[in-house]
């Protein structure tokens, strides 16, 4: 079997992924970027909901942007608020023209990318990643001085050098659809909370252009299978959602804890694969694509310095922890870990109360910013 090599090989070719061969390709190395789907953002159950600040931070068009969000609507079953900015303070997207464009921004960098290629194992001790050629059924082999896992929840990272999220750890389900919806009017973030049916979880809507992208995620434990039930009956009670056509559905898992070990030998992991997912939000894309600015920036300091080994790759697990949003991520973590005992010990769930302060705490922010 013929060995391609790279300076580095990126797997998975989502926002993280495409983020850090962007990065690492812009200062001169060889990349390969690796997608298992047809196209990058075929798959994912992110409604696509983000903070208006990154288009700036990540120097994204205005073409991407199908709205630009002032207010969101909390719905706590027992009280309902709503927060409005006097200025954009979020922003929607649709994820297939998202990944698309963050995919060939890499590839006009100098990243080589292949799609439908499917990774199968890697050995770390020889550098040696196996990879599934989907069309042809073809197995064929690379190697890279250092190998980035943007891979998601089921990261080969974890199966073949125990870094990143563990997926059997108590993973989160995310189930979305979106809806048509020609010239939509809706102009708001909307987050539902049931705490008698869904104690767990919650509901979204995000609006686009034209359609609604409506969502339910919670604990697989408790919603798993019951997840479509539960999305169904949310869309079908409201006289807004009810008989639109679903033009697209998209599941997916993500982690429910940050991850410990980030690195290793030639190794380092970023994205979901690392657990960097608001666990009160279900929002990766951020925290993801600042974790892979990271990677990047190690990886290529790494290649210049001619050190890939664990110890100098350190540095990038330090970059991470030692940054303000990992803070806020542990604390996030923490809340949710409260909620999910306080509800176990006195049947009361509390996590609606506990977005709600979290929303409180960003509105106040805002305001005096």
């Amino acid at each position: 079997m013929s060995l391609s090599r790279y300076d580095v090989i990126v797997v998975g070719a989502g926002p993280c992924g495409s983020t850090a061969a962007q990065e690492i390709a812009k200062a001169g190395y060889n990349v390969l970027l690796l997608e298992r789907d047809s196209y990058p953002g075929e798959n994912n159950s992110c409604g696509g909901g983000l903070g208006n600040f990154l288009q700036k931070k990540f120097d994204l068009p205005d073409s991407l942007i199908q709205k630009k969000i002032r207010r969101v609507q909390l719905d706590l079953g027992f009280e309902k608020k709503t927060y409005q900015a006097d200025r954009p303070v979020y922003m929607s997207v649709k994820r297939t023209e998202f990944d698309r464009y963050l995919a060939d921004r890499a590839v006009r960098a100098g990243a080589e990318l292949r799609l439908r290629q499917t990774a199968m194992n890697y050995d770390p001790f020889h550098k040696v990643l196996t990879v599934l050629d989907r069309p042809s059924g073809v197995q064929w082999q690379a190697t890279a001085n250092i190998v980035v896992f943007a891979d998601g929840v089921r990261s080969l990272a974890f199966s073949e050098c125990g870094l990143g999220v563990d997926p059997s750890r108590e993973p989160i389900v995310g189930l979305a659809y979106e809806l048509g919806y020609p010239d939509n009017p809706h102009d708001a973030f909307e987050f539902f909370f049931d705490e008698q049916k869904l104690p767990y979880g919650y509901y979204w809507v995000f609006p686009t252009r034209d359609t609604l992208n409506v969502g339910v995620g919670g604990p697989v434990k408790s919603i798993g299978k019951q997840a479509k039930d539960f999305l169904l009956k949310f869309i079908d009670s409201r006289e807004d959602l009810r008989g639109r056509a679903a033009v697209r559905k998209t599941a997916g898992m993500i982690p429910s804890y940050v991850a410990s070990r980030l690195h290793g030998d030639g190794v380092l992991v970023v994205g979901d694969a690392g657990g960097f997912v608001n666990p009160l939000t279900g929002g990766g894309i951020f925290l993801g694509m600042v974790s892979s600015q990271l990677a990047a920036r190690t990886a290529n300091e790494a290649l210049r310095e001619g050190r890939t080994d664990g110890a100098y790759l350190a540095r990038y697990s330090w970059r991470v922890k030692s940054s303000p949003f990992y803070l806020g991520l542990k604390t996030f973590h923490g809340l949710v870990t409260y909620s999910q005992n306080h509800l176990k010990r006195t049947g009361k769930p509390v996590l609606g109360k506990i977005f709600k302060l979290y929303s409180d705490i960003g509105d106040f922010t805002l305001r005096h910013l």
